[in-house]
């Protein structure tokens, strides 16, 4: 199981790495500085990693941005006590300044 998880963070963090080089690349133009869209990159990670470790989510149907700390879950969980567990454990992670819970319940 860890090494399955091991797996799955890596490749999640391959992905964003690849995303942040292509937004970084193009300039950038959504009004970040660098060093913002790679911290802004980061924190989208670490809450991607965090939603990871609770079993009673299913975080691949749970899309995660960034954008000046400010964090928005959006996709669909299975009930709201899954919506919230998601906002919760989201904004846990430090560096969070807010999240915006979009998580429809199917």
């Amino acid at each position: 199981m860890k090494r399955a998880l091991t797996v799955v963070l890596l490749l999640a963090c391959g992905a964003l790495a690849g995303c942040a080089a292509a937004v970084m690349a193009s300039g950038g133009n959504d009004g970040r500085s660098s060093t913002q869209l790679a911290a802004d990159t980061a924190l989208t990670a670490d809450v991607k990693a965090k939603l990871l470790t609770d079993a009673g989510l299913k975080p691949l149907s749970i899309s995660v941005a960034t954008y000046l700390g400010q964090v928005t879950l959006a996709g669909y969980v299975n009930n709201a006590a899954q919506r919230e567990l998601a906002g919760k454990l989201a904004g846990g992670v430090k560096g969070v300044k807010g999240v915006r819970n979009d998580l429809t319940v199917k």
